[in-house]
């Protein structure tokens, strides 16, 4: 009776799929961030208001809290904008993540030929 063993090649296969998988991931974990802050209307909160958060191609979104305030964690890094879809004339703001926590207040305008805007606090 033979015995039946695995060679070098064949027994690192499995980890080599393994590390693969991990160092695609990774990255993506490395690159996250969170942004969070509040958007108000009229000096009150702006309650389940859904945001948009756009960075790269990547959108990730989030309702705003009775209170307005949200927390949303995004895939990448770097510049991004942060959308009111639901809002006439889709208001929106140029904003930045990165590893740490960003916050990013807003107040909810609405102009005079009836669309909305997006103003830092």
């Amino acid at each position: 009776m033979g015995r039946r063993t695995l060679g070098a090649r064949g027994s690192l296969r499995p980890f080599t799929y393994g590390g693969l998988v991990i160092t695609l991931l990774f990255p993506a974990v490395l690159s996250a961030g969170q942004i969070y802050g509040s958007v108000v209307l009229a000096n009150g909160g702006l309650p389940n208001a859904v945001i948009e958060i756009n960075c790269g191609g990547a959108v990730t979104s989030g309702p705003t809290a009775a209170d307005g305030s949200y927390r949303i964690n995004v895939p990448q890094q770097g510049q991004c904008s942060l959308t009111l879809p639901k809002y006439a004339g889709s208001p929106s703001a140029i904003i930045f993540s990165n590893p740490n926590p960003s916050a990013y207040n807003f107040e909810l305008v609405r102009r005079p030929d009836g669309s909305h805007e997006l103003r830092r606090r």
